[in-house]
């Protein structure tokens, strides 16, 4: 059999792609592990935040550099094509105040689950246990796709093998040396939405406690690299919230990380702050700080213990809190993974490479990578709709004739 389309990859742009086709065809998915969509499934802690609230507009400077070179297809398929989508195939969202998107089960194997039926609805099948090998363009224009224990012909082929983060899920990273082997441009491969480990870290018994704007910002021999303001978070090893995991990717091992929990708020007038309440209170400082400056208690006792009673020292601290980086959480932690094949290799409306007419690549095989909220769903939704247009609007027919 020569398939209309083979995707590679049952995971979220995957399904996406062989969910959004609006015709029927001859289709197949080649899934490397024993089941689909398990990255979706792990995604907002497996409720699933599906996209974000908003303009789609805003949207585009949540991917770095080369948010302005898939504008188009985020345009066309916009977060609000994508509520469409869910709403038509009977999942209910809902809008936390944060702006993140969920399916109101806060279930993600109820999205999982509308993919799955609706690619089963245009004609495609899954093969699992169907890592990828190789793959050739034939001399009649087809493409063959080669697995461990057979090979398939199909008109239009898909990449939507994912990165390497998470690598147990069956996203290893396995296929860019296939990808490589055909002459595609892959840009270097480092792990994204990454905690981030640093020497002595000392608030371990601190963990669970978040800030709301906290301001980051990385320093490299002496100069300032990157900034950012976000939600931080403690856990019992390491730094994370958005505003680590968005900025981990400019962060490297030897840099210094510098937080200001009390942003806009100065070192200067924090210290006037604190000693303006012990003038007009008896209490003590560890008694009167949470109070008087908002954060959490079991906090300030790890500020306190590191600094006593000296003000200009908590202000400082609370201002301008310096860690030395360890490392960047590998693969094994990081949401995602920045690098993968080069933009200027594809065509950005359609998602078809310029190079090779009928092969498409969609979803974190690109090098696309956004923030943590949704975005980086919201981008394997909007490519693999472009790449399924193309080939239903392209001028060879598919049909299941």
């Amino acid at each position: 059999m020569t398939y209309d389309c083979i995707i590679i990859g049952a995971g979220a742009a995957g399904l996406f792609c062989s969910a959004s086709f609006k015709k029927p065809v001859r289709g197949l998915l080649l899934e490397k592990t024993k089941r689909p969509g398990t990255k979706l499934l792990m995604s907002g802690g497996g409720q699933c935040n599906i996209t974000h609230d908003g303009s789609i507009k805003d949207f585009v400077k949540c991917y770095g550099k080369n948010g302005g070179k898939i504008r188009s297809c985020l345009y066309r398929y916009s977060n609000e094509h994508l509520l469409n989508f869910l709403h038509e195939g009977g999942v209910r969202t809902i809008t936390r105040e944060d702006g993140k998107i969920f399916p109101a089960s806060m279930d993600a194997h109820e999205i999982r689950d509308l993919l799955l039926t609706k690619s089963r609805e245009n004609g495609f099948t899954i093969q699992y246990e169907s890592p990828v090998c190789r793959i050739q363009k034939k001399d009649d224009g087809l493409w063959q796709v080669f697995t461990s224990e057979k090979s398939y012909l199909c008109e239009n082929l898909v990449i939507a093998s994912g990165g390497c983060s998470y690598p147990s899920t069956g996203s290893d990273g396995s296929l860019f040396p296939v990808l490589r082997n055909l002459g595609i441009e892959i840009t270097p491969l480092r792990p994204g939405l990454s905690p981030v480990n640093v020497k002595n870290y000392p608030y371990g018994e601190a963990a669970g406690i978040s800030f709301a704007d906290v301001h980051l910002s990385v320093w490299r021999n002496e100069r300032k690299i990157a900034e950012a303001v976000g939600d931080l978070l403690f856990t019992h090893s390491n730094l994370s919230g958005p505003v680590i995991l968005n900025s981990s990717k400019e962060i490297r091992q030897g840099d210094t990380v510098k937080l200001n929990y009390l942003y806009p708020e100065t070192k200067s007038a924090v210290a006037e702050k604190i000693n303006g309440s012990l003038k007009n209170s008896k209490a003590s400082l560890q008694n009167l700080l949470p109070k008087e400056l908002g954060l959490p208690k079991s906090f300030l006792q790890v500020i306190l213990k590191g600094t006593g009673d000296r003000q200009k020292e908590i202000a400082a601290r609370l201002t301008a809190d310096s860690f030395l980086v360890d490392s960047v959480a590998g693969y094994n932690k990081a949401m995602v993974t920045t690098g993968g094949i080069t933009l200027s290799e594809i065509s950005p409306k359609s998602m078809e490479l310029k190079r090779f007419a009928g092969l498409y690549a969609i979803g974190e095989v690109l090098d696309v990578d956004g923030f943590t909220g949704g975005y980086n769903l919201q981008f394997a939704y909007s490519s693999a709709n472009a790449a399924s247009s193309n080939m239903t609007d392209a001028q060879k027919p598919l049909s299941r004739d």
